[in-house]
């Protein structure tokens, strides 16, 4: 949202079909034509409009897509508005990017969808209505719905392009899915998805260049994200954890069923115990199919902020002005002002410290 050629025993795999080794380029690839991509997002969309038709008030939500062919910007991102549709929106220079192809236009546009079916744990930062239908789902967790339900969706009967994709893995990467699944074509799917995911960590990895510029260091099958998140992130991951990820979803056995959001329980969006616990049943809670530590926390502390709201002026036992913020999965915490300062709270709900004299709406809208 806004959404790799290696050497070693687990992670040379793109090599395999006209990659070289260390990062280098993968050959033979090319961008979706305009064609190609408007046929993925259509069936991407068509795979979960029942989910939307489903959704609270039921038949009244819509899932759409549209792309910007006037914009060069590598952009692809939902909008989740009342009153509209659950729209999927992706720019011409994303589809034009030097390592984007077919397949991973395709996860990515199932990575999109998660946001919208993928469930628990949701970006508590978003606006929450209940008449939405749905909140937006965390990054991560967009992610493991991108190869655990949506592609074994999509690709289930592309048998061909399945049996190529998992020939062309080396030994050690076949093996994650022949000890996830006994039956021969499903372990074919799990392959192309593992070959997507990692073209896809290549992906991801290098736009994370361009926004925070570093060395580029591609995400591999065998050097898993060893971090461990102290509480579960709602952003986007390291590019190695996203590929943590997403192979974990392509070998987890528990798939979605039903057209329920998992985790979809009131308080709406929230990250709280019944939320998680309503979520369960649909994702691997141990083994390789376990999301990673990396980014998803199952023992993370939740706060009820419900009653005290996001943020709000508080003064203490001295007279002291500051701001009381609550998340859900940060806690309360306190930002006092100075000595001289007062804290108000704006026509937007926005709390600061400010001098007595200052109006915090003056040149507001």
């Amino acid at each position: 949202m806004n959404d790799v050629s290696t050497d070693g025993t687990d992670g040379n795999s793109a090599a395999t079909l006209g990659g070289a080794v260390d990062g280098a380029p993968l050959s033979g690839e090319r961008p979706p034509t305009r064609e190609e991509a408007e046929a993925i997002l259509d069936r991407v969309v068509a795979l979960y409009q029942d989910h939307a038709a489903a959704a609270n008030p039921a038949g009244t939500h819509e899932i759409s897509w549209r792309i910007d062919w006037d914009s060069d910007a590598v952009s692809a991102h939902v909008l989740l508005n009342l009153g509209e549709d659950w729209t999927i929106e992706v720019s011409k220079g994303y589809l034009t990017v030097s390592s984007m192809t077919p397949e991973v236009f395709a996860l990515t546009m199932c990575h999109e969808m998660g946001h919208f079916i993928g469930g628990f744990p949701f970006k508590t930062s978003r606006r929450v209505d209940s008449a939405l239908g749905t909140s937006v789902s965390s990054e991560g967790q967009s992610d493991y719905f991108a190869t655990k339900d949506c592609l074994p969706r999509l690709w289930a009967n592309e048998t061909e392009a399945n049996a190529a994709a998992f020939a062309a893995l080396d030994p050690s990467a076949r093996a994650r899915c022949t000890a996830a699944t006994s039956d021969l074509a499903s372990q074919q799917l799990c392959g192309r998805i593992l070959l997507a995911s990692l073209q896809t960590g290549r992906f991801y990895e290098e736009q994370e260049v361009l926004q925070a510029p570093r060395e580029l260091v591609y995400p591999r099958f065998d050097t898993p994200d060893p971090t461990e998140a102290a509480v579960t992130k709602e952003g986007h991951p390291a590019s190695q954890c996203r590929l943590d990820t997403l192979v974990a979803g392509a070998v987890c056995s528990v798939k979605a069923t039903g057209t329920g959001i998992p985790g979809l329980v009131p308080p709406y969006g929230e990250y709280s115990d019944a939320s998680e616990e309503a979520a369960r049943p649909f994702a691997c809670q141990t083994g390789p199919g376990a999301r990673p530590r990396c980014w998803f926390q199952p023992d993370t502390v939740v706060t009820d902020c419900s009653e005290l709201g996001q943020q709000a002026c508080v003064v203490n036992d001295d007279g002291t002005h500051g701001v009381r913020y609550c998340g859900t999965t940060s806690g309360v915490d306190y930002y006092w002002c100075f000595q001289d300062e007062v804290c108000k709270t704006g026509r937007d709900g926005f709390s600061d410290c400010y001098a007595p004299d200052v109006d915090p709406d003056e040149g507001a809208p």
